[in-house]
Order: C-alpha cells, then sequence, then structure tokens
C-alpha cells in the first residue's frame, strides 16, 4: 500500500509539469515566427544527419559482421584522404547553411525604424513584477500589458534593481532588463488574445513568480482601454471607503500610486490606479480577487515569501482598503 501510495505521489509530481506552456512555435508574431522557422529548419537538418550516420553506421554493423568461424580482420579503409575531405566539406556546407539561416533570421527580426504609428513603452523590471510605462499615453499600469493588433511596439527596458529578462514565447524573444544599460525591442501582435510572459533570468527567491499578460486587443479594445486608465482614481464615497482611502494615500503612497500618469520606477509597488482593471496581481502570480487580496494584505509573506511588501493589515483596516480598492476599476 504504501509503495502504491509512493507511485501515485510520483506520478503527481511528474504529470505536474507537463502543463501546456506558451512556445514560440505556436507564434502570434512576425518575430516568433522567424525564430520557430529557423528552429523548424535546423531541426530538420540535425534528424537528417542523425538518420544518415546511423543508416551508415548499422549497415556497417551489418555488413562486417563477424561470422561463425571467421577470424580474419575485415578490409581497413585508413589512410585514404577522401575520409578525412568528405566529413570537412560537409561540415563546413551544413555551417555555412546555418550560418546563412541565422544571418537572414537575424535580420527579419531586426528592430524596425520608428514609425508616428508606433506604441513607445518602457518597461521596468522589479523584484519580482513588471511595470509598464506608456510614454505617449502618459499613463502606468503593471503585470499586464494592453497593445493593440497589429501595431510595431518600440519597448525600451530598464532594471531597478538586478538582472532580469523580458520573454513572451509566442510574441517575441527574449530580452535582458540589466541595471544601468539602456536595452530596446519590438513587439508586435497578429491575434487579438491573452499571451504569457515570464522573466526569464534567475533574479532572486521569487523569479519563477515574475510572469505578466500581454493582451492583443483590437485597435477600438486598446482605444478604451487607454481612455479608462487616463481617468483619475475612484474617489470614496462611503466612511469606510473614504478611511481606506486615506491609508492608501497615506501610509500605503510610500510605495504605490492613485495618479494613473504617475510612472513608479522610484517606488517599490506598482500603480493602483486602476487595480482592479487588471485580472491578476503580485508579478502575475495570483488572481486579482477579493479573497486573494484580503489574504494579501493579512500576510503578504505567506503568498510571495521575500516580497518587498512586509505588512500585515489589522482587520479594520484591512475591510476598508479592501472595500476602497476594489472600486479602482
Amino acid at each position: 500500500m504504501l509503495r502504491k501510495s509512493g507511485v501515485i505521489v510520483g506520478l503527481a509530481i511528474i504529470l505536474s509539469a507537463c502543463q501546456p506552456s506558451p512556445s514560440f512555435l505556436n507564434s502570434a508574431s512576425p518575430i516568433s515566427g522567424h525564430e520557430a522557422e529557423l528552429y523548424r529548419e535546423v531541426l530538420i537538418e540535425a534528424v537528417s544527419i542523425f538518420v544518415f550516420v546511423t543508416g551508415i553506421l548499422v549497415w556497417i554493423l551489418i555488413r562486417d559482421r563477424s561470422k561463425a568461424g571467421d577470424m580474419s580482420i575485415p578490409p581497413q579503409m585508413h589512410g585514404r584522404a577522401v575520409w578525412t575531405t568528405i566529413p570537412v566539406l560537409a561540415i563546413v556546407l551544413l555551417d555555412g547553411m546555418d550560418f546563412i539561416w541565422m544571418v537572414q533570421t537575424m535580420n527579419r527580426v531586426a528592430i524596425p525604424k520608428s514609425a508616428t504609428t508606433d506604441l513607445n513603452l518602457q518597461v521596468v523590471g522589479h523584484r519580482w513584477w513588471w511595470e509598464f510605462d506608456y510614454l505617449d499615453q502618459g499613463i502606468a499600469t503593471a503585470n499586464e500589458l494592453h497593445i493593440p493588433v497589429g501595431t510595431t511596439v518600440q519597448i525600451s527596458l530598464k532594471s531597478v534593481d538586478v538582472i532580469h529578462s523580458f520573454w513572451i514565447p509566442q510574441l517575441s524573444g527574449k530580452t535582458d532588463v540589466i541595471p544601468g544599460q539602456h536595452n530596446t525591442m519590438w513587439i508586435t501582435g497578429d491575434q487579438v488574445g491573452e499571451y504569457l510572459g515570464q522573466c526569464a533570468e534567475f533574479c532572486g527567491t521569487e523569479h519563477a513568480m515574475m510572469r505578466f499578460k500581454v493582451i492583443v486587443d483590437s485597435q477600438a479594445d486598446f482605444d478604451a482601454w487607454v481612455a479608462n486608465q487616463k481617468k483619475a482614481a475612484y474617489q470614496p464615497q462611503t466612511e469606510d471607503e473614504q478611511a481606506g482611502y486615506k491609508e492608501v494615500t497615506g501610509a500605503c503612497a510610500a510605495c504605490h500610486s492613485l495618479d494613473p500618469s504617475e510612472m513608479n520606477t522610484d517606488k517599490v509597488g506598482p500603480n493602483l490606479a486602476h487595480l482592479f482593471s487588471r485580472t491578476t496581481f503580485a508579478g502575475g502570480t495570483f488572481d486579482l480577487n477579493e479573497a486573494n487580496l484580503r489574504s494579501w494584505l493579512h500576510d503578504t509573506q505567506a503568498m510571495k515569501p521575500g516580497n518587498d511588501m512586509q505588512i500585515s493589515v489589522p482587520p479594520k483596516q484591512l475591510d476598508q482598503i479592501v472595500g476602497y480598492l476594489m472600486h479602482l476599476k
């Protein structure tokens, strides 16, 4: 019985790693499409070489297998230059093809020249969440990036602490986000939908909980989203909401802002002006709902150990703060 339980637990652990994950092979942009094409070309080449070499090896093993009673040595072919020349030429040819494919792909995914129709963003890496500053629209948000379908998005990357790496497998390759260094990249989405992103550089305890979403909207939906993000934060109406607002604009203001245009590169926490217009929080790790928000404010370290929000809000204040925050849509 104990052995059976151990097998079940082992299978559960193994299968837990088999959940679907975003892949550049399932591309939704020209960048990941070109990367996927290069991968398939190299894979076909590698498989072809493997099959060819393995086939020759099997053929030689069958042809030169020892026969009963035959103690003679098979014919030797060493000392012939051709057996060195052919592999060298094959390697040169194959490496040349790989080099050409690589250069073609690099040229195809190179950052295009900026145009007036481009969307200009600053992406800031924090431990452990992502800040998205819309430079043209004058708004800031976190963990969920909205872009219009078919639009070239020019991205400037910045880190306020350690090295991160910005990666959206279905939309782009990885680009490092390095303190004191200005890196750039671009993305575009060909299909309306949601695409998962991840920090791809180990950056500390909760590296695995530094996720984000890219929501590719229709142009109309994106314009409506921007218009909502530009609105001032909800003003409290009731006494409890006013008490919650006082806490958020008081002690919480050291790390957060309710000004939708404030780009929080000098603050520890994300902009809260339209918190509940997002679906996740804490680095895109948890669904944003009342229950999770209450648990978070009660004990942030229990949900995400090591994060910079090391507080525990008393019950009365917790009710007031949550009551106000839920109006920030």
